[in-house]
Parts: structure tokens; sequence; C-alpha cells
């Protein structure tokens, strides 16, 4: 299937009035019960798969591991084609009342450099343009050289209903030299919104939260070879459980948004980056032919 193309197929009433309940129990569902905060055991699970991702990204800072993803695998093609999005989902099996997502995607994009890759991806401040309608707002509090503190409202739209999330995210770049860069992110601050975009704007109280997003995690890779650059991007999420009664009907559903979301960034960080090396060149030109038309 060709990226950018996946799409959530939904045939006849009865499969089409399932997953609407589905997106509805996913984005409502937390103001009808009770406490909709992470048990200790649910935020012990999420303490030890971070650690798990911290060692492997120790192990890639130090060469003992693969720096890419799609190089770990036998079964990963030698190289992503340039119109190719290669997604896959990396979820734990089990999670004691809760869900973490572990999305890892990587894109090719040819005849540029890490420099100019890295010019747009760390250009957080053009993030809402970017990645439109994603992110409504990315904008940086603070930055101490490789150490960027953001604040980041996300949206997500399914059918009718608007999820929005604010998160205070901790950044920290690391270039390992000219051909490899890797760019870890936790958040240290995750608030859900609700009625986002209406006069009834407000935060959900902590105790009365829907619970799709508890806690947020991210790693992007950057490689310059073959000709271009790969970029990798790796989202994890931990959200509250499904019960059992119901997840035949929205664990499909639970895969594919992230799945689809995943695909949109990869995409639209390529373009964004085919974009920007585009006009910086074609800045460059107009500046030489500017220098060399001045009369000396």
């Amino acid at each position: 299937m060709e990226a950018g193309h996946l799409q959530i197929e939904i045939v006849g009433k009865t499969a089409k009035s399932a997953a609407w309940l589905a997106v509805l129990y996913l984005l409502l569902f937390g103001r009808f019960l009770e406490a909709a905060e992470p048990k200790q055991e649910t935020l012990r699970a999420w303490d030890e798969y971070i650690r798990m991702v911290n060692l492997r990204v120790a192990n890639i800072a130090v060469g003992d591991s693969h720096f890419l993803w799609i190089d770990e695998s036998l079964n990963m093609p030698p190289r992503a084609r340039p119109h190719e999005v290669i997604v896959e989902s990396r979820d734990p099996d089990k999670v004691t009342q809760g869900l973490i997502h572990d999305w890892v995607g990587v894109v090719f994009v040819p005849n540029v450099t890490l420099d100019q890759a890295l010019r747009v991806v760390e250009n957080y401040d053009r993030y809402n343009v970017f990645y439109k309608p994603l992110f409504s707002k990315c904008s940086v509090l603070t930055r101490d050289r490789d150490q960027i503190r953001l604040d980041v409202v996300a949206i997500q739209k399914v059918f009718s209903v608007t999820a929005a999330v604010e998160t205070e995210e901790q950044v920290q770049i690391v270039r390992l030299g000219p051909k490899r860069a890797y760019i870890t992110s936790r958040a240290v601050r995750v608030q859900e919104i609700a009625d986002y975009g209406q006069a009834t704007e407000h935060p959900f109280p902590e105790n009365r939260r829907p619970g799709f997003v508890w806690r947020v995690a991210g790693m992007k890779r950057l490689e310059e070879r073959d000709g271009g650059v790969y970029v990798e991007l790796e989202s994890i999420v931990l959200s509250r459980g499904i019960p059992a009664e119901l997840r035949w009907m929205i664990k499909p559903l639970v895969d594919e948004l992230p799945r689809k979301l995943m695909l949109d960034v990869l995409n639209d960080t390529r373009t964004a980056v085919l974009q920007e090396a585009q006009l910086s060149a074609s800045q460059g030109r107009a500046f030489t032919e500017r220098a060399v038309a001045r009369p000396h």
C-alpha cells in the first residue's frame, strides 16, 4: 500500500456505527467514569518501558546497536525508497489498566543533507505550519544550547469530535558526527483540554481526565546516507486501558489512528525538508546572481 493512502475502511451501516461508537468512547468515556488517573502499577510499567527505551538510546549513542530501526531486522528492506513511508507498532503485549502505544516509522528524503533536515526538525516555532492541523501551537519556552523546553498543543479530530492535549516537553538534541543525530523528548506536564476551540474551552480536572494521553515520550533519528537523509520517528504514549467487553470494537481503531498519524507526520516532514532545501537553494542562487551583477 502506498504511503499517505492508508485509510480506515468502514463497510456498511453496522461497521460505520461501530466505528462511530468506538471513537466516541475513546474520546469521551473518561467523563463518565470515576478517577481517570493512572494506577501506580500502570506508572511502574511505563517507567520500566521508558527505562528500556533509554537503554536502547544509550546503546545507540556508543555504537553498540544499529542506529536506524530499519537496520535492526533482516525482514526490513535495506533502504526506504523516496516515495515510501514504513511504519510499525512496537506496542508491548500487556500493561495493567493501561495501554502503551509505541509506533516507529521512517521516511527517506532524497538529495538533502543532515543539516538541511535538522533545520526543519529543530524549527519548533514553525511546527504549526509544517504539521498543520496536528499542532495548533508549538513554542520554545527556553533553550540552552541543545536543551530545549517546549509548550505544545496537539489536536486530533475524529469524525466530529476533537481531542486536544497541551504538553510541556523537555527536548535534547545530540549530534553524533557529521552524518548522524538523534533527538529525545519527554513530556514533563500533560494537560487534556475540554471543548477545544469553543467559548467553553477549559482544562479537564485531574481526576476527570479522559485519559487518552497520560504520558508522552519520543525520539527522532536522522542519518545522511544513500544520497539523502533517513528520518525515523518513534512516538510512545501511555493511555488508559480498554474494558475487555469493548476491546473487540475499539482496539482496531486504537491501532489505526496512531498509524495514520505517524504516516501523516513522516510525509509532512519529507515535504517540509524538501521545500526548505529548495527555498534555500533558490535564495543561494539569487544571492550569487546579485553578487555577480553588482558593479565592482
